[in-house]
């Protein structure tokens, strides 16, 4: 029997060890046999399993510093609930081997929010599995690169549903995932190349006010001219083109043993775009004197490929995987560079465009809708592999296509790659002479259904988690709660402090107010600073920065979502200690939006008392040091007591009034002369929207005499 014929007949059964996963590992840690240097014994073999979900890619977009890990959900079941439970996670881990000896570097990790979808078939009869998830990260270690000698690190991803891959453990093998690696290349720090020992050369290190100054007071005097009479030559910054000149680059293109239907392609297609043009005259005299047969390069060119074709010529670049970060909503796309040469420059270079177009089938009708198109930037690099991996995103706004969580919104996304020629904007099926395209199915988040004009008061995260997880009547997280933007872990039970991030649909042409009321004195207020978000762009900068703030009439206009592609609507600071109710309104739109949060600003309370009547040498080796401790908070996550001498003591609730709990700390006559006492606490709080608990420390220095 067939595995989807299993799937269909609703008869598929996951595994006790799936079910009880966490049980077993709490009974013993290398439960599985996913880690041999442990002492534990494994009761049952099990590593890398990849059934259930597999990591399909890994890329890095050198302009962003973003690493992406790419993988499917393949099955309906097994990942602990329907979209309207808490699911579970897929745990991405990365590293980076810069290959200068010093092996993997953690990068950090990311959390991925699961669940179980039934299968179901698209417009086309095709299967709505596997999903495609993308989990991003931004690098983490800084590195110097220099144009003339390419960084090429080779980025790991460690996947694991269920259990985190441990930190600084980069051969560490998952019992539900799988590891995957891909080199990739790091963006220049300077086009000129420098010295490594002195990469901040004195000639770089001049005053651009200089040349500014003049240029702007001197308009009569040409740019060589302001170069020469400040003494600074703003070139230093600027990369050269990829040849001088047609014939130059004809020359060295064939040096590199590039064939004709590669390098002369950009200069092909301009000359089909503007036959008549005096370039292309001058362009086609240059080719034939060079022996190019430009009449069948353009006949190479113009030859249409099949509808069903999802492939051209793949030799140079190849898009591999297509999908969905779940996390930020954004389109993910992941390409292989596979050649050293052929992308019309090395990194001191202009180089050469890939272009990646991406649609959405938003109805599953089988109608596509562009979206938009993304430029990434490569060059002619030495590889030490087989294929450098790159990857490329899009903000993806879909205020109006949520569905209710008892109804999955899956829908069928497409990429298309084309080299050094935009693709069509028009045709999704059209591919030019060099690239391919790749189709996914992905999961839109839940969410309130609205139709298209629709306008709501309505927001869906504050505090950086989902609205959903705030209780409405004691404003703290509930049970399963998470971190909207990573799928960080946050206790139960977590009040807010610092700065408070609201974010929520975008309806531009619209204004909104926001309406704070401190529910324990009643008085309200409605925010009126200022604040920035950050936007997006397909070229370089590739984002961009806007100011928003209110009107005349204390209104907030709702931004563009390029400019605003994480949807913040608020970022304010109340500084209480109160229960607050967050109201939003919108012009001319009946209704408010509610949301209640619990501020906690003050960091936990301690106090470390030793018995040494003030006299840090007091105790003798051999004696027992004694004391009290004290940590107390509205909102307590965890203390510890820590010594020199016999380890660490932790609670996870206050300790008794002052003056505390008693301590006790036996020493013996081999016990270290100087050591100390610590003790640490720290609470629930949602720190700034980012992070949890505020913490506070205190540690006593005490010295053991001679017995």
């Amino acid at each position: 029997m067939k595995k989807g014929d299993l799937l269909n007949k609703g008869e598929f059964v996951v595994q006790a060890e799936r079910t009880h996963f966490h049980h077993m590992l709490a009974k013993n840690l290398n439960y599985f046999g996913n880690i041999p240097e442990s002492d534990f014994e494994p009761n049952f073999k099990l590593i890398s399993d990849t059934r259930y979900e597999e990591l399909t890619c890994v890329g890095y977009n050198p302009d962003t510093q973003d690493m992406e890990a790419t993988f499917s959900i393949k099955l309906p079941y097994g990942y602990s609930g329907n979209l309207c439970t808490n699911g579970s996670f897929e745990n991405i881990r990365f590293y980076m081997d810069f290959h200068d000896g010093a092996g993997f570097i953690d990068q950090g990790s990311v959390r991925v929010n699961v669940h179980d979808i039934p299968v179901s078939k698209d417009c086309n009869g095709d299967p709505t599995s596997p999903l495609s998830y993308v989990a991003t990260l931004k690098k983490e270690s800084g590195k110097y690169v220099n144009c003339n000698k390419p960084v090429l690190p080779t980025l790991r991803a460690i996947m694991s549903w269920g259990q985190m891959p441990p930190a600084n453990s980069p051969n560490w093998r998952p019992v539900w995932g799988n590891i995957l690696n891909c080199d990739v290349q790091l963006k220049p720090t300077w086009i000129k190349p420098f010295p490594i020992e002195n990469p901040f050369p004195i000639d770089f290190q001049v005053d651009l006010s200089n040349y500014l100054n003049l240029a702007a007071n001197s308009p009569n005097l040409t740019s060589s001219e302001i170069s020469e009479i400040s003494g600074v030559n703003p070139s230093i910054f600027v990369s050269k083109g990829s040849s001088e000149d047609l014939e130059g680059f004809i020359k060295d293109s064939r040096q590199l043993k590039i064939p004709e239907s590669r390098f002369a392609y950009k200069t092909v297609k301009k000359m089909i775009q503007y036959p008549t043009s005096e370039i292309t005259m001058l362009q086609k005299s240059i080719l034939s004197n060079a022996d190019i047969d430009f009449n069948n390069l353009i006949g190479d060119y113009s030859i249409a490929l099949p509808k069903d074709d999802s492939k051209a010529n793949v030799d140079f670049e190849e898009l591999e995987c297509v999908g969905l970060d779940y996390n930020t909503e954004s389109l993910v796309a992941t390409l292989q560079v596979k050649m050293n040469a052929g992308y019309g420059g090395t990194l001191c270079d202009n180089g050469s465009n890939e272009y990646v177009s991406f649609w959405i089938d938003w109805e599953d009708d089988c109608e596509w809708k562009y979206l938009n198109t993304v430029k990434l930037s490569v060059h002619d690099i030495k590889m030490k592999g087989d294929a450098l991996c790159y990857s490329v995103s899009l903000p993806l706004d879909a205020t109006y296509f949520r569905k209710l969580c008892k109804n999955p919104n899956i829908v069928k996304i497409r990429s298309v790659l084309s080299w050094n020629h935009p693709p069509s904007t028009t045709d999704p099926d059209k591919l030019e002479f060099f690239g391919n395209r790749v189709d996914a199915h992905i999961q839109i988040k839940p969410g309130s259904p609205l139709t298209p004009g629709d306008v709501i008061p309505l927001f869906n995260i504050i505090g950086g988690i989902d609205v959903a997880h705030v209780n409405d009547s004691t404003g703290l997280t509930t049970p399963g709660s998470f971190f909207a933007f990573n799928g960080t872990n946050v206790p139960t039970g977590a009040p807010f402090g610092g700065i408070v991030v609201i974010n929520g649909p975008t309806f531009p042409g619209y204004r909104y107010k926001i309406k704070v009321t401190n529910l324990v004195n009643g008085s309200s207020y409605y925010l009126s600073n200022s604040f920035n978000t950050v936007g997006w762009l397909p070229y370089a900068p590739w984002v961009q920065y806007t100011t928003q703030s209110v009107d005349v009439d204390g209104y907030y206009p709702f931004l563009d979502p390029d400019k605003n592609t994480l949807n913040v609507l608020a970022r304010f600071t109340p500084g209480t200690e109160d229960k607050l109710r967050v109201d939003l309104e919108v012009d001319t739109v009946a209704g408010v939006f509610t949301q209640t949060i619990q501020m906690d600003n003050t960091r936990p309370s301690i106090k470390l008392e030793v018995d040494d009547n003030g006299d840090c040498t007091h105790f003798k080796k051999g004696d027992t040091i004694t004391g009290h401790f004290y940590a107390n908070d509205k909102h307590i996550r965890r203390w510890r007591l820590n010594n020199t001498w016999t380890g660490a003591k932790t609670g996870t609730i206050n300790t008794p009034g002052l003056p505390g709990t008693p301590f006790s700390i036996v020493t013996t006559a081999a016990s270290y002369p100087c050591g100390a006492i610590s003790l640490w606490a720290e609470d629930k709080t949602i720190v700034n929207s980012q992070s949890v608990g505020f913490e506070t420390w205190s540690s006593y220095n005490i010295c053991l005499q001679d017995a």
